[in-house]
């Protein structure tokens, strides 16, 4: 370490100098995170395209998977940003470096949407989050341990203060890249690669202004060979020991707190978002948990806190404690909002901010806490390394979601088609009362050369009007009951105003209250069928989708979403713009069978099941190679409220568990002294 940076904490007793340029670069490090994982879920199921300009969607359990493997390698490697802090180049070094790897995988991300060369969105996809992960994960620890690292046993009493600062900056930068980036990526105006390419840039600025604070920050040097001697020795092993077993326990936590990003965006989907005149997007909800942190801290700090003190000693273990408890209602609530969308009604988004406020306040109890007891738990040599211990324990609470979403997923109905030629595929839907079946054509063809293509293959850069569309093109409701209909919707490449407009037809009167939201309601006295529409407009440009609505008593067979033909092209996967490099393409052989938009009007779950009825000459293949020919599309095995339900019964089992082990818990505090200055 030069000795042009002081190596030791000042003898004072205020704030250290530097805590305002790593408040302030943490502040915007946040937002350039947030912003990016709040639109993650929401990009990769409705906007990420393929190298030709062609949707590339993921389903809902795809984007689950990749969204909290993620997040999980985020948190796995602040492990390797502490070995390489503590051992070798210290913290301030580590912090800057990694920031830089940070930036370039912002700056991937905002390739996607740019159609580059050489690699497909998908790829710059999973390199940007590679990039992320390796820097936001590696600096973490970092951080939060330079933060501690500026006090010293003069100020200690105001380390508690400065490190509710500290997380109040980590929510300001989220709250408002949460408003932001949803927007940016929702305007057609600016799209993905504005929605990703601020934050790189909010991440760039904050590694500047790191760098500006370098000449008053305590650098507390590399441990170096003492860093490996106190990690093996007994104080060592015994402090990560008894804070692992806290941070198992804290894990669970964070595989239910991580779903509001994931779980809790896509619920926002099905409600009613009309909230306090404005018409929230389902990525935008996610800010209100950081402008909660933010009233809640001064809150808890100056009146929760000690109100609880008069009752009982608070200590740091009863904090995480009390927080566990409160997060299994803020996951019972989601389930109770599931069953009402089960039962068709119009639940409005206020119902989920109401979770969002028991979960902050867990959050407080749990999260704060561990920051500051993590650092004052850990040996000083130690402290970037145990802090990456607490944070691998989001990593290990997200691989849990991860696989557990893995292993409740169906078996998706797929068949490897390798034969080109026509084969015909039939879907049969029961609901107990009626069978309906319907077949499809596909035909299975290779791709052309870029240079024997025809327009219609070809890349367009027509003007795309705006788009509505129903998952359900036909609902059955009984004379004078309300039906709640909702309506995806796309904006197209148009510019300006945006606005909706319902209209309904039929033989008898009808009414649809909120006709300029997207999220209307529909009712009608007498039986029969009536026409719904929905007009979205987006500056000139106009789309429209009608649906039909059975007013009536009876069944209604199920509907089977099956197109009559489809082709399936072998090499689709081209690199470059427009199948420049059709030389690189790659062979896809495996055809899903996707009938996802059938149904029973009724409300019922019909039984399906997938049948080959012809195939081209030279193929073998059979109704037994058809993988999940009894499911329509793919489908989970624990949904709606279950899934809540599965995930609040774990929280309260941990709950339980930490109550024993807490009280055994002996606590050792480890503070930097002053009189260590070099």
């Amino acid at each position: 370490m030069s000795t042009q940076y002081r190596s030791a904490p000042e003898a004072i007793t205020t704030a250290p100098k530097g805590i305002p340029y790593i408040v302030t670069n943490e502040a915007a490090e946040r937002f350039s995170f947030y912003g990016m994982k709040g639109i993650l879920v929401v990009f990769m199921t409705q906007y990420l395209l393929s190298s030709d300009g062609s949707a590339d969607f993921m389903d809902q359990e795809t984007a689950m998977v990749w969204y909290h493997n993620f997040t999980s390698a985020v948190y796995f490697f602040p492990l390797i940003g502490a070995l390489i802090s503590d051992w070798f180049f210290g913290k301030y070094r580590t912090i800057l470096w990694l920031s830089i790897v940070y930036c370039l995988g912002h700056l991937s991300l905002a390739f996607m949407d740019l159609h580059m060369p050489f690699l497909e969105p998908r790829n710059y996809l999973m390199i940007g989050l590679a990039l992320i992960a390796v820097g936001s994960g590696g600096i973490k620890p970092c951080v939060s341990a330079h933060v501690g690292d500026q006090f010293g046993k003069s100020n200690a009493h105001l380390m508690e203060r400065i490190f509710g600062w500290f997380y109040l900056s980590i929510n300001l930068g989220a709250f408002v890249s949460t408003l932001l980036t949803p927007w940016l990526l929702s305007n057609p105006k600016y799209g993905p690669a504005w929605a990703f390419g601020i934050p790189g840039v909010l991440m760039a600025a904050a590694t500047v202004f790191f760098w500006m604070g370098r000449k008053v920050f305590i650098h507390i040097p590399a441990g170096g060979p003492e860093f490996i001697k106190e990690t093996f020795s007994a104080k060592g092993l015994g402090s990560m020991g008894k804070l692992f077993g806290i941070y198992l326990f804290v894990a669970m936590f964070w595989a239910l707190f991580d779903q509001t990003g994931s779980a809790w965006v896509m619920q926002a989907e099905k409600m009613n978002r009309n909230f306090m005149g404005f018409e929230w997007l389902s990525s935008q909800i996610q800010a209100i948990n950081p402008i909660m942190i933010i009233c809640l801290v001064p809150l808890f700090n100056m009146y929760i806190y000690p109100a609880i003190n008069k009752v009982f000693p608070l200590t740091p273990l009863r904090k995480i404690g009390i927080g566990f408890f409160v997060t299994v209602p803020a996951f019972l609530l989601p389930a109770w909002i599931e069953m009402q969308i089960a039962a068709g009604e119009a639940v409005n988004i206020g119902w989920q901010l109401f979770a969002y406020a028991l979960i902050t306040a867990a959050e407080v109890f749990v999260s704060i806490t561990c920051l500051e007891f993590s650092y004052t738990q850990s040996p000083k040599k130690m402290k970037s390394f145990i802090m990456a211990i607490y944070l691998f324990s989001v990593s290990l609470g997200n691989q849990f979601v991860s696989i557990f979403n893995h292993f409740i997923q169906n078996p998706k109905p797929e068949i490897e088609l390798t034969v080109p030629g026509e084969y015909v595929f039939s879907l049969s839907a029961n609901d107990g009362v009626e069978t309906v079946v319907k077949e499809t054509k596909v035909t299975v063809i290779e791709r052309k050369p870029k240079a024997e293509r025809t327009g219609a293959e070809n890349v367009s850069d027509e003007v795309t009007p705006p788009s509505v569309s129903f998952s359900q093109p036909l609902l059955v409701v009984a004379p004078n009951e309300s039906l709640n209909i909702f309506a995806s919707t796309d904006f197209g490449t148009g510019e300006g105003d945006v606005s909706y407009t319902w209209t309904v037809e039929g033989a008898a009167p009808a009414t649809i209250a909120d006709s300029n939201k997207r999220f209307s309601t529909f009712s009608a006295s007498e039986a029969g069928e009536y026409t719904v529409s929905l007009k979205l407009g987006v500056g000139t440009l106009e789309g429209m989708e009608s649906l039909k609505v059975l007013v009536t008593n009876d069944n209604v067979a199920p509907i089977v979403d099956l197109p009559e033909t489809q082709d399936f092209v072998l090499y689709v996967r081209c690199q470059g713009v427009g199948g420049i490099f059709d030389s690189e393409c790659t062979e896809k052989q495996t055809f899903s069978l996707n009938a996802s938009g059938s149904y029973d009007p009724n409300g019922g779950e019909p039984t399906y099941e997938w049948s080959l009825l012809s195939q081209p000459e030279g193929s073998t293949l059979g109704n037994d190679d058809i993988q999940g020919r009894q499911y329509a599309y793919s489908t989970s095995k624990v949904t709606g409220a279950n899934y809540y339900l599965f995930f609040a019964g774990c929280m309260f089992l941990t709950a339980l568990g930490f109550i024993p082990y807490a009280m055994r818990y002996r606590e050792e505090t480890y503070i930097q002294d002053e009189s260590d200055r070099e």
